[in-house]
């Protein structure tokens, strides 16, 4: 029977789900139960449903004879295709249908106008890799497992002219003194640069002693910095209870208890779904305001197209609370109004 591909249906996500996860027993055969569950906690049924109705949304169903047996999971952001996890069934290999899914997705991020397509791969996953290469993608970065928890690669497939405001990101976190901005930033920054970025970050404190705003300045790039300092971010992300008017950025991520409901005019740029009780989702959710920053993290990471599934958490921060802060930035990665 011949192999079609086409955009994930609510009623395949149950059948694709679960091979996904059939993959992902494959892959970490000789991880702990709870390893791979990491993973596999990435795509419930539910939250699959609801990242459908979303433009960048790229989750492909592979069938022959009506059954499914393959299917990939990409996400578009900031004009990078990036490719999460793709997987065909044991017994349908060998077919081409890894190389039709490739084909199909790249065809799909030049239609909506991306420059590059990113996947990270497993080393040991030979055929994988060969398949990648076949289809223009190249190793970029080899990321140690001290790092990531496993050896990763990350490869690169050029599909256009890098637009010159994708060639270097500027990124300002905002927000009062006890709200973890610092902690944050390291931890963003960390990660940029073991996924190979070029990285500056300045910390900029008000004057007061106690209780003060506190600002971080983030540029990265693949290419190296030469001025680190800049007026406006691509991205801003404001904590504070009292908007700090001096933060300029393209796009801006606000603490919805800063905002009514209804914009107020002011100079930021500041879409309404991006207006997020980050404060409010900390306390119903893990029950404490101290994981406002760690929502807000992972909104941030799934802003840039940072894939969180390769990220080892546990080497960004410290032990106490590590399960309860991986957990609201998967929660704030995934969010939804």
């Amino acid at each position: 029977m011949p192999f079609t591909i086409e955009t994930l249906k609510e009623s395949d996500i149950e059948a694709v789900v679960t091979l996904f996860r059939c993959i992902i027993d494959e892959l970490h055969v000789k991880s702990l139960e709870v390893e791979r569950l990491h993973f596999k906690d990435m795509y419930p049924v539910e939250e699959v449903k609801r990242r459908l109705s979303d433009k960048d949304c790229i989750y492909l169903a592979g069938k022959e004879d009506d059954k499914i047996v393959a299917f990939l999971f990409a996400w578009i952001s900031d004009g990078v295709g990036n490719i999460h996890w793709m997987g065909v069934m044991p017994e349908y290999r060998k077919r081409g249908y890894g190389d039709k899914l490739l084909e199909e997705a790249i065809k799909r991020f030049t239609a909506k106008g991306c420059y590059e397509a990113k996947l990270f791969t497993y080393p040991s996953e030979k055929v994988a890799y060969d398949l990648f290469q076949k289809h223009g993608f190249k190793e970029t970065a080899f990321v140690d497992r001290r790092f990531f928890g496993v050896n990763i690669v990350l490869m690169v497939r050029k599909i256009a002219t890098v637009p010159k405001e994708h060639r270097l990101k500027k990124i300002v976190l905002a927000g009062e003194a006890g709200q973890g901005i610092k902690l944050m930033a390291h931890a963003l920054a960390n990660i940029l640069a073991k996924l190979g970025k070029e990285i500056s970050l300045n910390l900029v404190y008000d004057a007061a002693v106690r209780g003060g705003n506190i600002r971080a300045e983030i540029v990265y790039s693949d290419n190296p910095i030469d001025v680190p300092f800049f007026d406006e971010a691509d991205i801003g992300l404001q904590l504070s209870k009292t908007l700090d008017l001096t933060i300029r950025a393209k796009h801006m991520l606000i603490d919805s208890s800063a905002c009514d409901a209804e914009c107020k005019k002011c100079d930021l740029k500041c879409p309404a779904s991006d207006r997020i009780p980050f404060e409010k989702l900390a306390v119903e959710q893990f029950s404490s305001p101290i994981f406002v920053n760690m929502i807000a993290l992972g909104r941030l990471l799934s802003k840039i197209g940072i894939n969180i599934e390769t990220v080892n958490f546990a080497a960004e921060f410290p032990p106490q609370f590590l399960n309860e802060n991986i957990k609201a930035i998967r929660y704030g990665y995934t969010y939804k109004d």
